[in-house]
């Protein structure tokens, strides 16, 4: 039983190979299997589980790996925002993988134990301070992090000299932590964007809440191969604990059993597609075993730093990405804005697309209200159920009158009535002299 006020383990299996360890990473990789194989010794060397609080300090730094996301299923394309992340650094003889969510099309969010060397495993109190290990040595460097997208496993053929066609990290972005309690988050900018690949929004602005169901998505092992070939989740996940509590740090949330090891890193997804948490670290208290190796995971408790709780960090690392942050409940940043030209509704932030009723042209329109009126220059208008901003319709054009003869201003008929009365006056002038 794990000891009161203490948390669970960080998975080791995540880490690259044990400081000591003199295993070289091979030149070339013939087939993905032989990648999977060395990954699997590399794992059982240490013969340490490394994810049960009970775990000695001097534990070995990669341990035997268990299953991923437990009792998941597939992970289908729609959670193709969830990528595969590896650690693959060839001079320091070192190689792992984790599990990432890419936030823009440059930008990966991941646990800080994913991009770092640090100790194998982490026992925290509620209020975040360590008991025992945790600690941060130092990042590793940025262009040995390597992402694969898409939800099967890549396939290693062309060994390392592959690698150079695979984007790969440019900076690494932490919040300053020097120890893995409260503080397992960590987000890498990559040295390219990855084209089409979809984005995950992130839960920044409100809490999250106890008994909140959420989704796990991992890239682990499962029970039928070392070397799952389709990325798992797991729905239905109920938070059961937030800190801080006796068990649980201010930055972090409690699940039941769900992640295991090979799937730190990943997400925590709320109902809405909005990530909420950051795997970090679980355990049961058992060991696994190689013929048993999620026996430290069943009936475990799992833990996630909370996303909010690093906003600035996060806000900063879309600021050195060069991207816009894509917030729960607020439009996907890479769509067209207000006014810009779309061709169909998907093309918008707003869903809408309208033709304008002058030039033609299709353009990004937004509904509106009392509370929310259009942009100075547009009008909100009926358009069957919705009211939408619109470009008012263009004025008629003046009028103009064409007079043909002499004036017929206010001088000129005064001028006209006074001649027209003297003719009147000779006339009857004459008619009195002849009578």
């Amino acid at each position: 039983m794990r000891p009161k006020g203490t948390d669970v383990c960080v998975p080791a299996c995540e880490q690259n190979l044990p400081r000591h360890s003199t295993r070289p990473v091979p030149k070339t990789f013939p087939r993905s299997a032989r990648l999977a194989q060395l990954f699997t010794l590399a794992f059982a060397v240490s013969g340490a589980a490394a994810c049960a609080s009970s775990a000695p300090a001097d534990a070995e730094r990669v341990g035997a790996r268990s299953d991923a996301v437990i009792r998941g299923t597939v992970s289908d394309a729609s959670q193709d925002a969830v990528v595969l992340l590896m650690h693959i650094d060839p001079k320091a003889n070192g190689f792992g993988e984790c599990t990432g969510t890419m936030l823009a099309p440059n930008l990966v969010l991941t646990a800080r134990h994913c991009v770092a060397e640090t100790e194998a495993y982490a026992a925290c109190d509620g209020s975040g301070k360590p008991l025992a290990a945790g600690k941060v040595y130092a990042n590793h460097k940025p262009e040995t992090l390597y992402v694969f997208t898409g939800n099967r496993r890549p396939d290693f053929h062309g060994g390392l000299s592959a690698l150079k066609a695979v984007p790969h990290g440019a900076q690494i972005i932490d919040d300053g932590g020097t120890n893995l309690c409260n503080h397992d988050i960590a987000l890498i900018v990559l040295d390219r964007p990855i084209e089409g690949t979809p984005i995950a929004p992130v839960r920044l602005e409100t809490p999250v809440v106890k008994g909140e169901l959420v989704t796990t998505v991992g890239w682990g092992v499962t029970e039928k191969s070392p070397q799952p070939a389709q990325r798992q989740q797991r729905g239905g996940v109920a938070v059961e604990e937030l800190g801080p509590s006796d068990m649980v740090p201010p930055n972090e949330f409690q699940v039941g059993e769900s992640i295991c090891s090979g799937d730190s890193g990943g997400p925590a997804v709320a109902s809405t597609g909005a990530v909420i948490g950051v795997v970090s670290r679980g355990g049961n208290g058992r060991q696994p075993s190689q013929n048993d190796p999620s026996a430290g995971c069943i009936n475990g408790s799992n833990l996630f730093s909370r996303v909010s709780s690093f906003k600035d960090t996060i806000l900063r690392a879309y600021e050195q990405a060069g991207a816009e942050p894509w917030i729960e409940g607020k439009p996907d940043p890479r769509k067209a804005k207000f006014a810009a030209a779309c061709t169909q509704p998907s093309d918008c932030r707003s869903n809408l697309c309208r033709q304008d009723d002058t030039s033609g042209d299709l353009t990004c329109s937004q509904t509106c209200s009392d509370d929310e009126p259009c942009p100075d220059g547009y009008e909100c208008a009926e358009e069957g159920d919705l009211s939408v901003c619109r470009l008012p319709p263009p004025p008629p054009p003046p009028t103009t009158t064409t007079t043909v003869g002499c004036s017929a201003g206010p001088s000129s008929a005064g001028g006209l009535g006074w001649i027209a009365l003297a003719a009147l006056g000779v006339i009857a002038s004459r008619r009195r002299r002849r009578a």
